[in-house]
């Protein structure tokens, strides 16, 4: 019989120390990479691409319950259509501030989809609403696995850990961290009498985790309630994210930036050089809409704005509806 690690799924092996699922002892029950990224914070990249996850996305049957997970600060429906049965979980609703109220967010996401049976806000770290949540599971569930699905670092294992410790007694933890990638494979649980299968989380393409080390992907991961910073635009100018993103505007304007607490911003004029020379987007915004930095950072703007941002990465840079 294979044998599962209880982290990330993977089978585990004990033939190829360089090769996903790797033990120096069968008997144990967590792969030597989960075992280090739990107790000692090293992350090992996988090998395992999108392909290798969206093949267990596929295999998911059409009639099951899906829990889709998306973070409050980067709203991804893109798979949602794969699947029938859908619950929307809004994960991370503790790093807004507590002004945003939730009837908002679902009235946000469903103007999005009409691909839903119900929708829930949550957040995993506070006990937020899980009560309401795992009512709902149980709810459209039939008796039938559940699995959650999500784009990577949406919060789906951190979400599984607080049910585990919330709704059993189990003495099991599904690895997790900031980093892309640390669930491999289906991870299936039984929790107050649902089978629940955890899945790997799904990347993009665009995001700025991509093009970043592990020590600037910790930094720039928000870890508690994000401050808002405001600014009242007058004329043109430029400001600097964190040496990583240069915005030029050209009209006046009240804008805020929702990143994490301890990322640089600063003013500077237009014909300052700094990443003059990078990628170039250019926004046309009517008012009321959202720049949206994929995994970095979303940036509200009130007005009708013509802007440009340069950035050095290969980042996925759209607009939207102002969110809040």
């Amino acid at each position: 019989m294979i044998k599962k690690c209880n982290g990330c799924g993977i089978n585990l092996q004990s033939t190829n120390k360089d090769k996903e699922g790797y033990v120096d002892d069968l008997n144990k029950n967590i792969c030597e990479r989960c075992f280090k990224l739990k107790n000692y914070g090293e992350y090992k990249i996988t090998s395992l691409t999108n392909n290798d996850y969206y093949q267990i996305l596929e295999s998911i049957p059409k009639d099951s319950l899906v829990v889709y997970l998306t973070s409050v600060l980067n709203i991804n429906l893109e798979y949602i259509n794969n699947f029938n049965n859908v619950i929307i979980v809004l994960t991370k609703k503790d790093l807004l501030p507590k002004s945003v109220k939730d009837y908002k967010l679902i009235n946000y996401i469903s103007n999005m989809t009409n691909n839903y049976l119900d929708i829930e806000i949550i957040s995993s770290i506070k006990n937020y609403n899980l009560d309401n949540l795992l009512n709902k599971i149980k709810k459209y569930s039939n008796n039938k696995k559940v699995y959650f699905v999500g784009m990577t670092n949406s919060g789906k294992s951190t979400l599984i850990n607080k049910l585990i410790k919330n709704y059993s007694d189990k003495n099991i933890e599904i690895t997790t961290s900031v980093y892309p990638s640390t669930t491999l494979n289906k991870i299936e649980l039984e929790i107050d009498n649902l089978k629940i299968i955890d899945t790997p989380g799904l990347l993009t393409d665009g995001s700025i985790l991509n093009s970043l080390n592990l020590k600037e992907i910790k930094r720039i991961t928000p870890k508690k309630e994000i401050k808002p910073r405001s600014y009242q635009l007058k004329g043109s100018g430029s400001l600097l994210i964190d040496n990583k993103i240069r915005i030029d505007y050209y009209n006046d304007n009240n804008i805020t930036i929702y990143i994490a607490n301890n990322i640089n911003i600063t003013r500077m004029g237009l014909n300052n050089p700094k990443l003059k020379k990078e990628n170039k987007h250019t926004f046309d915004l009517n008012p009321n809409k959202d720049i949206v930095i994929e995994d970095l950072c979303f940036i509200k703007f009130t007005k009708k704005s013509h802007i440009d941002i340069y950035t050095p990465y290969q980042v996925n840079i759209y607009e939207r509806d102002n969110l809040i």
